[in-house]
């Protein structure tokens, strides 16, 4: 996988970081890394906020929720972006590297949606069929398998690379967790062949052209060439399809919360943009970018 995919440059240079503007006001530099799913909603946010302070730049990246925890633990950035929670080894690292705890901030809820081709004439699963699909315990590989009198054929699978957020957060809600043993805790493993995308966009573009395949990432990368499917906990039960208002209140069986973290409490510029983002302003810029505000 490449280092990064840069979603903006708004970063000035580095001389210019060291500089005063012509106003003669010093210029500030965040720099933010991590998940592609909150990729395009922070980018939008980073765009609107020069607005509301045109003396902070920030630039954002790309690389998997923990790549961007192993860039702050590294001192690289000032956020990571993360569509899961900070692991407590990873909270226990940054401490014992950096000498401060790492914080939290809830800034915006996603519902991670399950994608299909458009001439797929299934309309709903349920989180069990999805486990029997994707989980190395399940034994479903043909669509018949999953919905007699749709699609035939082996049922091709596409997820995320082990890195990003999505990845973990789909294989513990859906695969399920080790109750026992030396693995306690920890995801159960998903099966082998699964094709994993370094990216939410080529999840999507890949699934557009590929009939018989199946995928799952965030609600925001929704396009006219592939279509939601409804989901229920188990098979039976009503489905829900992904919304705002169903994610924000956790009827939605695969709604999460995405998170930016700091190494200690941020600085007075980090926190002023953060308290912004979490604003009605700011989370109007995260509806705006498809993705699901706070309630």
């Amino acid at each position: 996988m490449t280092r990064y995919t840069f979603l903006s440059i708004l970063a000035v240079s580095a001389a210019a970081l060291s500089s005063c503007g012509r106003s003669g006001v010093q210029k500030v530099q965040i720099n933010a890394a991590g998940s592609t799913t909150l990729g395009p909603v922070v980018t939008m946010l980073a765009e609107a906020y020069r607005k509301v302070d045109p003396t902070v730049s920030l630039t954002v990246s790309l690389g998997g929720s923990g790549q961007g925890i192993n860039e702050l633990k590294e001192g690289r950035i000032q956020i990571a972006n993360s569509s899961r929670k900070m692991k407590p080894e990873e909270a226990e690292e940054i401490k014992k590297k950096l000498g401060k705890e790492a914080k939290e901030f809830e800034v915006a809820i996603d519902a991670l949606a399950v994608y299909v081709h458009p001439e797929n004439p299934m309309t709903e699963i349920s989180v069990d069929q999805l486990k029997g699909m994707y989980s190395a315990e399940g034994t479903v590989t043909t669509w018949e398998g999953v919905a007699p009198g749709g699609l035939t054929g082996e049922i091709r699978l596409l997820g995320r690379e082990s890195n990003s957020g999505t990845f973990e957060y789909f294989g513990e809600t859906v695969n399920g967790k080790f109750a026992d043993g030396p693995k306690k805790g920890k995801m159960k493993d998903f099966r082998a062949g699964i094709a994993e995308m370094n990216s939410s966009q080529a999840v999507v573009d890949t699934l557009a052209s590929t009939k018989n395949a199946v995928a799952y990432d965030g609600m925001a990368f929704k396009t006219d060439k592939v279509k939601w499917l409804a989901i229920s906990k188990k098979a039976g039960e009503p489905a829900v399809l992904p919304s705002v208002a169903d994610a924000q209140t956790g009827k939605y069986p695969l709604s999460r919360k995405l998170y930016m973290y700091t190494v200690g409490e941020p600085t007075p510029e980090l926190k002023k943009f953060i308290d912004w983002v979490k604003s009605p302003e700011g989370q109007k810029v995260v509806a705006d970018a498809h993705c699901v505000p706070l309630p």
